[in-house]
């Protein structure tokens, strides 16, 4: 077996064997049940380092990479991270907690910023709800397909936007569960509506096991973004400025060669997708879809701007 695997495409980071190795038995492990997808494949997209330059133009849309002191919520096995430093001089730090089936995420992430020559120190063994840094103390603030497993995401949100800086932008991406697709079973769905209603689709419609969709926060869709988005900044008395849920990006993709981030996600939709765009004259069905709040993925970010605080410094 190779002892180390290598990405010229995403700034030649090293992914060390014994990681795809411990992701194949956890993350593999764990989804193949929940969404009947091949694991192997499932671990290729996964530690695909090339989503983290997709990644990184859509956050370059609202604001720059280069130089920015970033906090990735939920940094997984550090890909992001190591390719964004590597490739952007980017000064990255990420928190990554033990969870059901993303448990060996911080060690494996270790590995991997170690393997780069990266200080391992950068990324931390915490909880979103509670970060360790102080104040203000980021320019940007990032997180993908992480806020739906978090215990308490409006509390991570909050504690985001605290250790943002002023002017600093919050990007995340997130399923929005108001959309017609599952993304973690590869499910069809309808709106969710009431959080009990996603389980029973996957134990009764589905056949599986509904455990995992028991933990997951279903209330995140684009009408939770924005009140949520409103308590926090009354709770602060800050100005948070939403600047967009993500509805341009999906425009964009639907009236153009659709790019798909993971290909088992392709192998299900692609058909759909390509008849959505057959019927979408001057992206009709686009804006149907978002006038009902249901387009995906929900794209956040919001630029924190609190009057009359000293340390603006503009992120965009």
């Amino acid at each position: 077996m190779a002892t180390e695997s290598r990405s010229a495409s995403a700034a030649g980071i090293i992914i060390p064997a014994d990681v795809i190795e411990a992701a194949r038995r956890t993350i593999g492990v764990y989804f193949a049940p929940i969404s009947k997808a091949d694991p192997e494949a499932n671990i290729k997209d996964f530690l695909d380092l090339s989503k983290s330059l997709k990644r990184a133009e859509i956050v370059q849309r609202y604001t720059p990479l280069c130089g920015k002191k970033l906090l990735e919520v939920g940094s997984g096995f550090g890909t992001n991270l190591a390719v964004w430093i590597n490739h952007f001089d980017v000064d990255g730090y990420g928190i990554e907690p033990g969870g059901e089936g993303f448990n060996e995420g911080y060690a494996g992430s270790l590995k991997v910023l170690a393997a780069n020559g990266i200080d391992t120190s950068r990324v931390r063994n915490a909880f979103g709800e509670t970060l360790p840094f102080p104040d203000e103390t980021f320019d940007i603030v990032y997180s993908a397909n992480v806020l739906e497993h978090t215990g308490n995401p409006e509390k991570v949100l909050a504690e985001s936007f605290r250790v943002l800086k002023n002017g600093g932008i919050l990007h995340m991406e997130m399923p929005n569960f108001l959309s017609y697709f599952e993304g973690h079973y590869l499910v069809f769905q309808p709106p969710i509506f009431w959080r009990p209603l996603l389980p029973w689709l996957v134990r009764y419609v589905y056949r599986r096991d509904p455990t995992f969709a028991k933990t997951l926060r279903t209330q995140i869709n684009p009408l939770w973004c924005k009140r949520t988005i409103r308590r926090i900044a009354a709770a602060m008395n800050c100005r948070l400025e939403l600047i967009s849920l993500g509805e341009e990006i999906f425009l964009e993709r639907l009236s153009q060669a659709f790019r798909f981030e993971t290909q088992i996600v392709a192998v299900h939709l692609r058909p759909v997708v390509a008849a959505l765009q057959k019927l979408n004259f001057r992206n009709w069905v686009g804006r149907l879809i978002i006038a009902l709040r249901g387009h995906y993925p929900i794209y956040l970010t919001v630029r924190k701007n609190c009057p009359g605080r000293t340390d603006c410094n503009p992120a965009a």
